[in-house]
């Protein structure tokens, strides 16, 4: 502990008081005045400060100015100030402060004594305060900086990812397709892909790893390298049903023993764009909707599994002859949370196909904005629960 001591040339300590200082055995330093004191106080480790009674000055006198600037500065350090003065002193202090108190200097020495242990107990403490806030400050700083790569780095892995994703054309023979991507977090859980796989066919598909945020997204690189719709032999090559891509999805899935809670769901098409003819599979997925040409939706039914749960799974495939103006959406269960009524305890599968119902003369594109646009309206678009994605196809008109 180390206390510095001020003492006027008329006011000196009384012996209680130093025979109490010398019993506490702490590290005293005698000043001659305010302002060296003030010096100390400003750049030493201090304590504690002892003064004795102080002088009727003015208050535009030096050594009162200096006096109240010492008690000010030790005030706002949290350094506990003791002021010594006579019975006979008749309002010697001015300055009010939580750590500043005014002692009559007959104190005797055991109170002094116990005042001082008091003091050494609050500044131990408070030196160990002070330690633990420099580490928390510490510390904070490290997570701030932590947090601030994290950022960088997950701006990058969400920019990477959405460039995976395919730049749509306005149309692909006689087809227009539309899509939308809302990642829950900075990457998603969802992908979807659309490309030609020879001159007659394009392939599409939407995927769904359980979960979403890092480990869902890397999950779907996987499924995007593992898509297979055609297979070469020699110079010949075979197209793929999307029961069969899927199917070849399911065994590279569960090839790789991934956890039981880690699983994903899929729907692919095929389309022929010479005949118009649509070839769909899902694994686990929503039913993907057909809106025909007079509006009417409707699901289309088959059946599959969760994939990458069991290995040599059998996913059907449905054919549907399209006609103009006849549209086909592909979406994720987001897109089903993202319409709920707030009172439903229960999921309400339909209200995302009501949703399109309304909405369904539109042009595919148009039909996604409104849909994005409804989105923008629900407040919780702003912090959604999952990733949502909707993938849509139209059969022009001539």
């Amino acid at each position: 502990m180390r206390a510095i001591l001020v003492q006027e040339a008329s006011h000196q300590f009384t012996p209680s008081v130093t025979g109490a200082l010398t019993h506490a055995e702490w590290d005293i330093s005698m000043t001659s005045g305010y302002a060296e004191a003030l010096d100390q106080t400003q750049h030493g480790d201090v304590d504690a400060i002892f003064l004795t009674g102080t002088q009727h000055t003015s208050h535009d006198n030096p050594q009162t100015t200096t006096r109240n600037q010492l008690l000010h500065l030790a005030d706002s350090k949290q350094i506990a100030t003791l002021i010594f003065v006579t019975p006979e002193e008749d309002s010697p202090l001015t300055y009010q402060g939580d750590y500043v108190e005014i002692i009559n200097s007959s104190v005797s020495m055991d109170e002094l004594r116990g005042r001082f242990v008091m003091i050494e107990r609050y500044q131990k403490r408070l030196h160990l305060l002070e330690q633990e806030l420099h580490s928390m400050e510490h510390l904070g700083k490290q997570i701030d900086d932590h947090f601030r790569e994290l950022d960088q780095e997950m701006r990058l892995a969400s920019r990477l990812q959405r460039d995976f994703l395919p730049k749509m054309e306005n149309t692909i023979d006689g087809i227009r397709f539309a899509s939308t991507y809302r990642p829950a977090s900075w990457v998603s859980g969802d992908i979807f892909d659309i490309f030609r796989v020879d001159e007659d066919h394009t392939a599409f598909y939407v995927a769904d790893a359980v979960g979403h945020g890092v480990a869902a997204s890397l999950l779907t690189m996987f499924v995007k390298r593992s898509i297979v719709t055609k297979q070469m032999n020699g110079d010949s090559y075979h197209i793929l049903d999307p029961g069969q891509t899927l199917s070849l999805l399911n065994n590279a899935l569960t090839d790789q023993s991934l956890p039981n809670c880690q699983f994903v769901t899929a729907c692919c098409g095929l389309i022929n764009h010479r005949t118009m003819n649509l070839k769909i599979a899902r694994g686990g997925h929503p039913y993907p909707l057909l809106i025909t040409s007079d509006g009417t939706c409707h699901e289309i039914n088959s059946s599959g599994g969760l994939l990458g749960i069991m290995s040599d799974q059998e996913f059907p495939t449905i054919e549907i002859d399209l006609h103009p103006g006849d549209k086909v959406l592909l979406y994720t269960d987001g897109m089903e949370l993202a319409f709920q009524p707030e009172d439903n305890e229960t999921v309400d599968t339909s209200a995302f196909q009501r949703v399109l119902q309304s909405s369904a003369s539109r042009p595919i594109a148009d039909l996604i904005h409104h849909v994005e646009t409804l989105l923008d309206v629900d407040t919780g678009s702003l912090s959604p629960s999952d990733d949502i994605t909707i993938v849509g196809l139209e059969v022009l008109t001539d």
